[in-house]
């Protein structure tokens, strides 16, 4: 199974859940989601993106969400 096809079934188990990048990273075992989620957008997934700054740092947290 390809990093694609893990990160689809996982958008797939979760619908309309924010899911954590790291926690993507971790479950597709690679670093660069954000391509992976352009790859299933290529296929015609719509996946949305956000991203979050911690308040008084500049550490970022990103999300994305499946909504079939």
């Amino acid at each position: 199974m390809t990093q694609n096809d893990r990160l689809e079934a996982i958008f797939r188990e979760h619908p309309g859940e924010w899911l954590p990048m790291p926690d993507l990273a971790r479950e597709i075992r690679a670093y660069a989601v954000h391509s992976r989620v352009a790859d299933l957008r290529r296929r015609g997934m719509q996946i949305e993106s956000r991203s979050t700054t911690q308040p008084g740092t500049r550490q970022r947290h990103s999300f994305y969400l499946w909504a079939p």
